[in-house]
């Protein structure tokens, strides 16, 4: 193994042992101090309907992508970097120069495009549905035990994805992050603080609301037509990404990404068949993905007639209600995977990164659906942030530098970062 990678692994490793006693500690205080934790460990409210469309959350995606863009563009124009970075390099052509101070721009703006951008989709969803915060899992309702879980989530599923993803850069070609790429320029302190600010609160705040309150409150409830839109996006999105060069063998670097996309829209697909044939659904059932009600009983007018038809209806309706609730299960379970799916591809920008961010979404898909609550995911999400950021930053710091500047080399285990609150240099506006 090289010196780089030996160096890269160790700070992952300190970083995770570091971040992972003092969540120890902190699990170990809140079971002592915290009675609630111990009467309700994993407390189980039940779904919260929720209104919003599917029109919605593509609304919401278009704010996503689009106003940091726009925020940025102004920005620019009220040359309102140019005290902080220096005067602005030519627009045309485009330089390595000219997306290093875009992506320096994007992180100095990292707060407002947090403020902006979530304040935003919040407003978005109360104009449109009368949606509160809490109905997609924005509450402090027991937030001790969600908490505590997400804590535990952190601790134990943090070295599993690390592991899986220092795994695949042995056997996959890597494409770094955008911001893994960034942190490994000659930032200055200041700049650091905000990128970690952005790794570690903007990404996660943003991608959980996005993702697992919004996308998968909405496919819990979406219909089959839904359901298909998201399969048809999962796939876009990881085309999107990736755009194969003029050599003959660039194909070999794009397909992978392709097929594990695809991988995961059949799997998808193949659970709503095995769905349909669980429950037995009629065509109309199937095309709506909502059960019918259950038929009323006929008149009659014998009296023990009438009571046998009430207690038959009794037992159907029971029947039916159990259904209903089965139903109901399988389809938040369903929508973990459309949203972890989506997750994984909309960071399909760090290669192999998705092989292992799949594991992690699922898992902050389950907390989500579990408690009810995003207070779970969220911190889950940071934690795992920062360390992979305090790895970028211990393993960069170390690394000798090379030609005067500081190291460029591939911190290879680094999932830091986000791709729906950043935004990749290549996709700003440029100026003539």
């Amino acid at each position: 193994m090289s010196e780089d990678w030996l160096r890269d692994l160790k700070w992952n490793g300190i970083a995770y042992a570091v971040m992972a006693g003092i969540g120890v500690l902190v699990l170990v205080g809140m079971w002592l101090f915290v009675p609630m934790l111990r009467r309700r460990w994993l407390p189980l409210p039940r779904l919260r309907p929720g209104s919003w469309s599917g029109f919605d959350v593509v609304l919401t995606w278009c704010v996503m992508f689009g106003f940091p863009l726009i925020i940025i563009a102004v920005l620019l124009k009220l040359r309102f970097f140019v005290p902080l970075l220096g005067t602005e390099p030519e627009f045309e052509p485009p330089t390595p120069a000219l997306k290093l101070y875009l992506e320096r721009c994007q992180i100095i703006s990292s707060p407002l495009i947090l403020a902006v951008t979530l304040g935003m989709v919040l407003a978005l969803h109360f104009a449109r549905s009368r949606t509160r915060p809490h109905q997609y899992g924005v509450s402090w309702a027991r937030w001790p035990a969600n908490l505590a879980l997400g804590l535990a989530a952190f601790i134990v599923a943090t070295p599993v994805v690390l592991g899986l993803y220092t795994v695949f850069t042995v056997i996959v070609p890597e494409r770094p992050h955008q911001l893994t790429e960034l942190g490994k320029q000659n930032l200055d302190e200041w700049e650091w603080i905000l990128l970690g600010f952005q790794a570690i609160v903007a990404a996660p705040l943003v991608e959980e609301i996005v993702f697992r309150g919004i996308l998968q409150g909405w496919l819990r409830r979406a219909s089959l037509r839904g359901h298909v839109t998201v399969g048809v996006m999962t796939i876009f999105f990881a085309a999107m990404w990736y755009t194969p060069s003029a050599q003959p063998w660039a194909i070999l670097e794009y397909l992978p990404p392709m097929l594990f996309a695809g991988s995961l829209v059949a799997v998808y697909g193949f659970l709503l068949l095995r769905m349909a044939r669980r429950f037995k659904l009629t065509e109309t059932e199937r095309f709506e993905w909502q059960l019918q009600p259950v038929a009323s009983a006929p008149e009659t007018s014998e009296s023990i007639l009438k009571e046998q038809v009430a207690q038959t209806l009794l037992q159907v309706r029971q029947q039916a209600d159990e259904r209903r609730r089965q139903w109901a299960d399988a389809n938040a379970d369903l929508a973990i995977l459309g949203s972890a799916m989506f997750f994984a591809v909309a960071h399909m920008q760090a290669w192999p990164g998705p092989l292992a961010l799949i594991l992690l979404a699922v898992v902050f898909g389950w907390m989500a659906r579990r408690t009810q609550s995003l207070i779970g995911p969220i911190t889950a999400h940071a934690l795992f942030n920062l360390v992979a950021f305090l790895a970028l930053y211990g393993s960069v710091r170390e690394a000798p530098p090379q030609n005067g500047n500081a190291s460029t080399t591939a911190v290879r285990p680094s999932l830091v970062g986000s791709t729906t609150s950043s935004v990749p240099g290549s996709q700003l506006p440029l100026r003539k």
